[in-house]
C-alpha cells in the first residue's frame, strides 16, 4: 500500500529542523506532502508563495516529496481533500507535545481517520525554530548554520529590505 503523509507548517522560514524531520518522514512515508499554511496571525516574514517556493528549492534532492503546496483551510479539511491519514508533526520539546495533543485530538474530532504521527527532533537541531532564526537575523547575528543556501539568502535579502526601508 502507498502511504502519503502530511507535513503541516508554516515554514516561515524553512530550517535544518523542519528538513531533519521531513527526511526522516520520508523512510517511513512512501510519500510527503509539505503544506505550507498561510497563517497571517503568525505575521510571516515571507508571504506564502515566497515560502512554497523557499521549501521546494531546499527539498529538491528528497526524492519522494509529493508535492509542496499552500494552505487556509482548516488542517483536517486539506488532509480529506489529499486523500490521506496521516499527519507528521515535529516535536522538540514538552510545551510542543503538549500542545500537538491537543491539536491531534481537535484533527480527530473533524476526520476521524485522521492520525498525527509524532517525529520527535534531532538533538543537533532540537533548538532551531523559525522564530528565533528571524530575531538573530534581526539583530544581524549568524543564522547560516541553521537555513538551507537558498533559504538563508532569501532570509537576508528580505530583511535588509525591511529595515532599510
Amino acid at each position: 500500500m502507498n502511504k502519503t503523509a502530511i507535513y503541516p507548517g508554516t515554514f516561515d522560514p524553512i530550517t535544518y529542523g523542519h528538513l531533519d524531520i521531513i527526511i526522516r518522514a520520508t523512510k517511513i512515508f512512501d510519500n510527503i506532502i509539505i503544506a505550507i499554511s498561510k497563517n497571517k496571525e503568525k505575521k510571516p516574514i515571507f508571504n506564502l508563495k515566497e515560502r512554497i517556493q523557499l521549501t521546494k528549492k531546499a527539498t529538491l534532492h528528497i526524492k519522494n516529496i509529493k508535492k509542496v503546496l499552500g494552505f487556509n483551510d482548516l488542517l483536517a479539511n486539506l488532509a480529506k481533500t489529499e486523500k490521506s491519514n496521516i499527519l507528521i508533526r515535529g516535536v522538540r520539546t514538552i510545551f510542543d507535545f503538549d500542545y500537538e495533543i491537543k491539536l491531534a485530538e481537535i484533527n480527530k474530532q473533524i476526520y476521524p481517520e485522521l492520525d498525527s504521527i509524532f517525529l520527535l527532533s534531532s538533538k543537533e537541531v532540537s533548538f532551531i525554530s523559525s522564530s528565533f532564526v528571524k530575531e538573530i537575523a534581526k539583530y544581524n547575528g549568524n543564522v547560516k548554520p541553521y537555513l538551507p543556501k537558498e533559504v538563508y539568502t532569501a532570509l537576508l535579502k528580505k530583511l535588509h529590505k525591511k529595515y532599510l526601508s
